[in-house]
């Protein structure tokens, strides 16, 4: 039996250096094999992008020819869909009627009518100096003169709004109405707390009025002095209302 295991151990001794390199070589080998196995799968999932552009290494999708991507909301533009009809029916409330421009919210007739059943009493002077009888001057006289008995009611020329309503020094209580088309009228003279009020809409023959009186035309008799403006500029009166 003893000498069976000094027998074995011989042996042992004799074969066991090469069966340790033997298997160090096999273990490095798998493990050199696992690394590069690994290392060809990582190299086939992430391919090499040294080449390309930053544009092309950074995309991750792209869109097919002719596909289109809707409903994506765009948060620069947040307006909201009106229709030029509605904004249109919008701007024709009453508020914005008083307040809006001639060009579309007056729309006149077709003639135009005299504010008084009275006779022309004084001509537009078209920047001619006349004598004040009131002011004991010289002066252009910008409108016409209409007289009429103190009371009488004065009625608007054509269809109109209401730009303002004010008591001057010189010409008494004023109206002062837009007719429409770039035409300003001032009705001046008439009684305080006769008249229409700002922002009325005037139609044509309606009473704007009582006939009061003028402190600048004092010394005349009693009638009102109106003045037309087109686009700022004085007109003679008698070439837009009727001749008598």
């Amino acid at each position: 039996m003893k000498e069976k295991r000094r027998n074995t151990k011989s042996i042992f001794k004799k074969v066991s250096p090469f069966y340790i390199v033997l298997v160090v070589c096999i273990c490095l080998t798998a493990t050199i094999s696992y690394f590069s196995a690994k290392h060809k799968i990582n190299s086939l999932l992430s391919p090499d992008t040294s080449g390309k552009s930053a544009a092309e290494s950074t995309t991750d999708f792209t869109v097919a020819v002719g596909e289109v991507i809707t409903g994506i909301p765009d948060e620069r533009y947040t307006e909201n869909p009106v229709t030029s009809d509605k904004k249109k029916d919008d701007s024709s409330t009453e508020a914005d009627i008083a307040n809006a421009t001639t060009e579309y919210a007056v729309r006149r007739a077709a003639n135009f009518v005299m504010p008084l059943e009275a006779q022309l009493s004084k001509a537009f002077s078209n920047g001619q100096l006349i004598q004040s009888k009131t002011m004991g001057d010289w002066r252009t006289h910008n409108g016409a003169d209409f007289s009429a008995s103190l009371g009488s009611p004065v009625k608007a020329v054509n269809n109109g709004i209401v730009k303002s309503v004010y008591d001057d020094v010189l010409w008494g209580t004023v109206v002062m109405i837009d007719h429409g088309e770039g035409l300003v009228v001032k009705y001046c003279g008439l009684g305080k707390g006769s008249t229409v009020s700002a922002g009325e809409k005037i139609k044509i023959n309606d009473k704007v009025g009582n006939l009061g009186n003028i402190p600048a035309e004092a010394a005349d008799d009693v009638h009102l002095h109106i003045e037309m403006l087109q686009d700022d500029s004085y007109i003679d009166p008698m070439s837009v209302l009727p001749r008598q």
